[in-house]
């Protein structure tokens, strides 16, 4: 293999690894963001008092 075809498909290879890692941390992301809502849900916190109990909690 000759040195373009080699940074062809290294190139590809590092777009494809990228993609993959985007993937994985959007889903991931979108898990934590679910969780997040079950858990205010459950408390009965509405997102518009989040950062007044974030506030008082740090008081």
């Amino acid at each position: 293999m000759d040195g373009m075809n080699y940074l062809t498909v290294a190139y590809l290879g590092m777009i494809a690894g990228i993609a993959l890692w985007t993937w994985t941390v959007v889903n991931r992301s979108k898990s934590i963001e679910a969780r997040l809502h079950a858990v205010e849900t459950s408390m009965g916190i509405v997102a518009s008092d989040a950062d007044t109990i974030a506030k008082e909690q740090a008081e």
